[in-house]
């Protein structure tokens, strides 16, 4: 899961374009990189870290150019380090390119050995390399015509942001599952994995590019093209569960409104489940446990002091810093948990670790009672189309009961919100267009190759 984002047609491009990466640095936190257009000259420059450590007043001043593309990298495929850094830059066949991915190409693998068979020569070993060489060997007669042939050799999951001298161009793959969003402000356009993004640089949300649709930037103007036809629109219900910011909008809603029902259906799921408290495993935690506390009138306490210079655990590139950034992240508040009952709430239970450190700290701070809630059901299958969850072995829900589980964490209850309820909670009633397969097993697309 990565974050992406472009402006065109600006004179501050490079600074917005700083801004809106800054706030998707939740979709990623191991590297940002940028390419600016300077009058028909690509620019680019990418570095490991945060947003705020990459992009010194230097760095930004020397991208010069009123279009940018910019990209924040969580890895799912290939490694962490700087050859896999984005957007990544080519002076090809096709003349200056550039290009930012987020998502997961599932018959990368294939497509990889096939095109290194005639004679491509990968510079990475990211999934998101393999749109250019494509492109390379299959051309149209223009660049727009080049990147829609070529998508549609690809499988699974993507949002592409393209740049060529004078031209941006966006595309959302046939099933949607990863978001795009095209926004405006005073004769820019912005291109972002979240309508946050846009509000924060001052821009207005137009609309989100549609599933199998090209979006082209050129002379101050958009078009749009479609590339394919419309398949089943799946978008991903892990954006709402746990990666979008809170004030992002998603089906029609934000995140946060869709939360706070999750919270509240949770609570009528677990209506005979008694408490002093109910709290939230911070930050996502946050809203569901307020939605719960007010459909069941149990108190909201907050018990974890939440340290805000730690990065997300679940991103974290191995499961040993996963666990370390758990432990730094969250300390309990002794007072308000000593004695207490408490229900706890999360936004997904995926390997059990954490969940497990977590219930041991409240239990070490006087807690009488634990009982885990979660936002979301039981995830039972890995996702291949762009969230790090990529063996059966490593997601317990698939490996043992519920009541294991429970002893396992070592909470008194353990509860999962059904699929039906957080469906109609993420598409506010009536949009089911949402992949759920890592609750279900049920693919929305063949599944090629994991490599």
């Amino acid at each position: 899961m990565c974050g992406i984002f472009a402006v065109t047609d600006n004179k501050n491009a490079s600074k917005l374009a700083y801004v809106g990466l800054f706030t998707l640095q939740h979709r990623g936190q191991e590297s940002a990189g940028m390419v600016s257009d300077s009058g028909g000259r690509l620019l680019y420059y990418s570095a490991m870290g945060l947003v705020n450590e990459v992009f010194s007043n230097e760095v930004l001043a020397n991208l010069k150019g009123r279009s940018v593309i910019g990209h924040i990298r969580y890895s799912t495929t290939g490694s962490s380090n700087l050859k896999n850094a984005q957007p990544l830059f080519f002076n090809s066949c096709l003349g200056q390119l550039a290009v930012a991915h987020n998502g997961n190409i599932t018959n990368a693998g294939r497509l990889r050995a096939e095109l290194q068979k005639a004679g491509a020569i990968f510079q990475s070993t990211t999934d998101s390399e393999i749109i250019i060489h494509l492109m390379a060997k299959y051309r149209g007669r223009n660049l727009e015509e080049t990147i829609a042939k070529n998508l549609r050799r690809l499988e699974g999951s993507y949002s592409f942001l393209f740049m060529a001298p004078g031209k941006v161009i966006g595309a959302r793959d046939p099933n949607g599952f990863r978001p795009l969003v095209l926004g405006g402000m005073d004769g820019s356009h912005i291109l972002s994995s979240e309508t946050c993004a846009i509000d924060v640089v001052g821009g207005k949300t137009v609309r989100e590019i549609e599933p199998g649709e090209l979006v082209i930037i050129e002379k101050g103007k958009a078009r749009f093209k479609r590339f394919a036809g419309a398949g089943s629109f799946t978008r991903c219900i892990f954006e709402t569960v746990y990666f979008a910011r809170p004030d992002a909008e998603i089906a029609g809603r934000t995140v946060q409104t869709a939360r706070y029902e999750i919270g509240a259906m949770l609570a009528r799921e677990m209506k005979d489940v008694k408490a002093d408290i109910v709290s939230g495993v911070p930050d996502s935690g946050t809203a569901y446990a307020l939605g719960f506390s007010k459909e069941s009138w149990i108190a909201y306490q907050a018990v974890f002091m939440r340290n805000h210079y730690t990065g997300r655990s679940f991103m974290q590139p191995d499961q040993a810093l996963r666990e370390f950034t758990a432990r730094l992240k969250l300390a309990p508040i002794k007072d308000l948990i000593r004695g207490k009952s408490i229900i706890l709430i999360d936004d997904s239970l995926v390997r059990g670790t954490t969940s497990r450190k977590i219930i041991g700290s409240l239990k070490k701070a006087g807690a009488k009672k634990i009982h885990m809630a979660i936002a979301s059901p039981a995830v039972i299958s890995p996702c291949y189309y762009g969230i790090d969850t990529p063996t059966k072995e490593e997601l317990i829900a698939n490996n043992l009961s519920i009541d294991k589980i429970r002893r396992f964490i070592g909470a008194d209850g353990l509860y999962y919100l059904s699929l039906e309820s957080l469906v109609k909670a993420c598409g506010n009633g009536g949009d089911r267009n949402f992949c759920t397969a890592c609750f279900t097993g049920k693919y929305p697309t063949k599944i090629t190759s994991q490599d």
